[in-house]
C-alpha cells in the first residue's frame, strides 16, 4: 500500500542570492587587473570580492519564482505546484501552504526551483520523503542550495 504525503507548508528562510556563481568568478578574474590599475595588492581586492557580491545581492533582493517538482529536471512543465505551470514569488520570511498530496512508494524526491526566463531554472533545494515516515506526524526538512544560498523549510506529513 502506497503512503500519501501532504505538503503542508513551504517557508522561505532565505531566497536565492540572485548573484550567479559566474558573476562571482568574473569579479575574481578582474582582481589582478584592478589591482595593477589601482596600485593595490591583489590580495586585498580578492578579499573584498565577497563583499562586492553581497552588496549586489542586498541592493537587488528579487524574490524567487518558486515551483515544485518531483523530478530533477527543473522543467516548469513538470511542476506539481503551483497549478497551471505558474510560479509563486517567495522571499525570506514568507510561507505558502500548498496542500498538495503526493503518493510515496518507498521514497519521493521533492525539488524546489526558481524559474529563470533567461537561463536554466535554478535548484533552490531538495528533500526526500520516505514511506517509512508514515504516522510520524508533522515533519520539517530543510531544502537548501549552497550554489544559490537559498534555504527553505518544507513541512509535511505522511499518512
Amino acid at each position: 500500500m502506497t503512503a500519501n504525503a501532504t505538503i503542508q507548508q513551504i517557508w522561505c528562510l532565505r531566497q536565492a542570492t540572485g548573484t550567479d556563481i559566474g558573476v562571482i568568478q568574473a569579479l575574481s578574474g578582474l582582481a589582478p587587473v584592478l589591482g595593477q590599475l589601482a596600485g593595490s595588492s591583489v590580495e586585498s581586492l580578492v578579499r573584498g570580492m565577497p563583499g562586492v557580491a553581497g552588496a549586489m545581492d542586498n541592493a537587488r533582493s528579487d524574490p524567487d519564482s518558486l515551483f515544485i517538482t518531483t523530478d530533477t529536471s527543473g522543467d516548469l512543465n513538470s511542476s506539481i505546484w503551483p497549478p497551471g505551470n505558474t510560479t509563486v514569488d517567495m522571499q525570506a520570511g514568507q510561507s505558502k501552504a500548498p496542500g498538495i498530496v503526493i503518493p510515496v512508494s518507498f521514497s519521493e524526491n521533492i525539488s524546489l526551483w526558481d524559474f529563470d526566463s533567461v537561463s536554466d531554472n535554478d535548484l533552490l533545494g531538495s528533500i526526500t520523503i520516505f514511506e517509512s515516515e508514515q504516522g510520524a506526524g508533522e515533519i520539517a526538512k530543510l531544502a537548501k542550495s549552497e550554489v544559490e544560498s537559498s534555504y527553505y523549510y518544507v513541512t509535511y506529513r505522511v499518512d
